[in-house]
């Protein structure tokens, strides 16, 4: 690139915009005498790319010269680049969990079953739905932090502090039959143990079957949000038949509608199709819970889209049902390819590419890399001499031009 440059014009090695600021440079120079101040200049290479530099002008002592000293902006114009990329993510990731939390929160008033999230340290009250202000006669805001034991009556309390020892011990789902104090009849009150912000907390249920204006669990409205989620949502049976598929899985797979699932494999659209399933099965069996496992999964057209599933066991009476939570991971920013320049990739990097490419393919881009860097550095050390790079690595002139074309290094532009 610099041997290029050698006997032109400064003025043309750069962009239009650019002119104008090595004038002013010029002028500057001579008329000060000192050190100009630093200016961005943008240089225009053989391929149209533009190459960022900073530069001052120092003045020679001794004669007229001047010296342009610049310091290379390429590394910090691709930060700035991938800065701009994450912060329009997260904008994107923003918005969509806003529209997602106006979901929930819409879809968890309208549950007519009185909801709870209690924290399981102190027993206070996290979050309350509508139904649930008018089962005890509160506001939302009487209710928030409000202890959930004082609205136990007394003779329940005991039940009450049982149950939620059991849950928090085995983690499973668990029930009691309370009596809450303004309400003469007893409740059944499910509880679930979950995670609220790296703190224990406890979602619960108040089951108002018993109250004379009660109303049952509405399993339409549980169809509708689990229609709503922007998860993939799969349940299969032990074989791996899907019984029922929410519209985000269709979705991920690129099918018009989730009904054309039902009944098939899911190992059809996992892109190891028996390998990933029984992975899934032999940590459900042994855990009950699989988190985060990568994978890719096919669409009927060949598409191949980046995924975690997660699942859990739901035991049953005759035999245990699977359920899988499906998320496209293609949107997340992925790394960086490694540059020509750089080290190749390290031990993690190949790590994380086991499960997302066959071992021929990695064992095949690492050849690639390595005789690519090797090749980089004898042209660097022989100063672009090409037959005595090709004596330098053992190879014929002609296997050294093809191996150059093959990875783009036949521009002239490596010093």
């Amino acid at each position: 690139m610099g041997q290029d440059w050698i006997g032109r014009n400064w003025l043309d090695t750069v962009t239009s915009e650019s002119r104008v600021k090595i004038q002013e440079m010029l002028t500057e120079a001579k008329q000060t005498g000192r050190p100009t101040r630093w200016r961005h200049i943008n240089h225009v290479l053989k391929d149209q790319t533009e190459f960022p530099v900073l530069y001052s002008l120092v003045q020679s002592p001794t004669d007229d010269r001047l010296t342009a000293i610049g310091r290379d902006l390429r590394a910090m114009a691709s930060l700035q680049s991938r800065l701009l990329q994450a912060q329009q993510m997260l904008e994107q990731d923003y918005l969509r969990m806003r529209s997602i939390e106006n979901q929930y929160r819409t879809l968890f008033d309208l549950i007519r079953d009185p909801i709870l999230m209690i924290e399981g340290r102190h027993g206070r009250i996290l979050e309350s739905n509508k139904a649930s202000q008018t089962f005890f006669g509160l506001s939302g805001g009487q209710l928030l932090d409000k202890k959930l034991e004082t609205l136990v009556s007394a003779p329940s309390l005991g039940a009450f502090n049982q149950v939620l020892r059991e849950v928090d011990g085995s983690g499973r789902s668990g029930q009691a039959s309370l009596r809450f104090g303004q309400h003469k009849q007893k409740s059944t009150v499910h509880v679930a143990h979950l995670r609220h912000e790296n703190e224990t907390a406890f979602l619960l249920r108040i089951d108002t079957h018993s109250q004379p204006n009660g109303q049952g669990v509405d399993h339409h409205l549980l169809q509708e949000t689990l229609s709503l989620m922007t998860d993939g949502l799969v349940i299969t049976d032990r074989r791996g038949i899907i019984l029922h598929a929410n519209p985000a899985f269709a979705q991920i797979i690129h099918l018009p509608h989730h009904g054309q699932v039902l009944g098939e494999p899911i190992s059809r659209w996992l892109g190891r199709a028996n390998t990933d399933f029984q992975v899934l099965i032999n940590g459900l069996q042994q855990g009950g819970v699989v988190r985060l496992f990568s994978t890719q999964l096919v669409s009927d057209a060949g598409a191949a889209i980046p995924a975690e599933i997660s699942g859990i066991s739901l035991p049953q009476d005759k035999e245990p049902l699977f359920a899988f939570t499906i998320r496209d991971t293609g949107r997340r920013l992925q790394p960086q390819p490694a540059q020509a320049s750089g080290l190749g990739r390290s031990h993690e990097d190949l790590s994380d590419l086991v499960g997302r490419m066959p071992l021929k393919e990695i064992v095949g881009e690492t050849v690639d890399l390595i005789e690519k860097l090797c090749i980089e550095a004898a042209l660097k050390l022989t100063k672009n001499n090409r037959a005595s790079a090709a004596d330098m690595l053992g190879l014929s002139r002609q296997s050294l031009y093809v191996k150059m074309r093959r990875f783009g290094l036949d521009r002239g532009d490596l010093q």
